[in-house]
């Protein structure tokens, strides 16, 4: 018994022997699976787009203020100029869709590749002489007065009161926007006549915001705070 098992395995291992010299020598067919390439290894993907580790809110002015060809300023006198005897109240830099941005089943014109578009527009309220608001949109590419209407709801109190602040208000929103960039290098985003003060924001060119309270009677600034969200 103990022969017989040698010679099945001497039997065994000549068989082994010549199976892989013959694959050696090409008279062999691979093994497919072994011979298959190798797949590469999932790897983390490194962001490279610009806007990587902002807030949303960051993003969201990284691209809108560089679209704004027409600054605070020049969008202010422009709407100021649409009422008679107009002083400003309120502008402000944010986002409008454009007219045939969509289609009536909602997909988008061959003008707009995307129902998402938007385009950088100014927003400023503009009070009458008797206190009367109108709100005027300027574009903000081409300084183009797009819409001009006087707001819905104001009473005669709401009025009186508006022309009040404006009477008192001996620094201009121009002198306040100067005070706040004279602070904080970056782009006027808005300016608004709250109560005692003008409210201006700053963006800086990290995309924060600094926002600034001035006394509108003194010129002073009362208050700064940072946005970094």
């Amino acid at each position: 018994m103990t022969t017989l098992f040698r010679l099945r395995g001497l039997a065994l291992a000549l068989a082994v022997s010549s199976t892989l010299m013959a694959g050696a020598c090409g008279g062999g067919s691979q093994d497919p699976v072994a011979a298959a390439p190798q797949a590469p290894s999932p790897t983390s993907a490194t962001p490279t787009g610009t806007g990587a580790g902002m807030t949303e809110d960051q993003r969201e002015r990284m691209a809108l203020v560089p679209a704004a060809k027409i600054q605070w300023n020049q969008a202010a006198d422009t709407a100021v100029a649409a009422v008679p005897q107009g002083r400003l109240v309120e502008i402000e830099l944010t986002t409008s869709r454009p007219a045939g941005t969509a289609t009536a089943s909602g997909t988008p014109s061959p003008a707009s590749p995307s129902p998402a578009a938007a385009a950088p527009v100014w927003d400023v309220t503009v009070a009458a002489e008797d206190g009367t608001q109108q709100d005027v949109q300027v574009d903000a590419v081409t300084g183009k007065v797009t819409r001009s209407r006087v707001e819905p709801g104001q009473d005669a109190d709401d009025k009186s009161e508006l022309a009040a602040q404006l009477q008192a208000a001996t620094t201009t929103a121009q002198q306040a926007a100067q005070t706040s960039t004279g602070r904080t290098q970056g782009t006027v985003t808005a300016v608004e006549l709250d109560d005692k003060v003008w409210s201006v924001d700053v963006v800086t060119p990290d995309w924060n915001k600094t926002t600034y309270d001035i006394d509108v009677a003194k010129g002073t600034v009362v208050r700064e705070h940072v946005d970094r969200d």
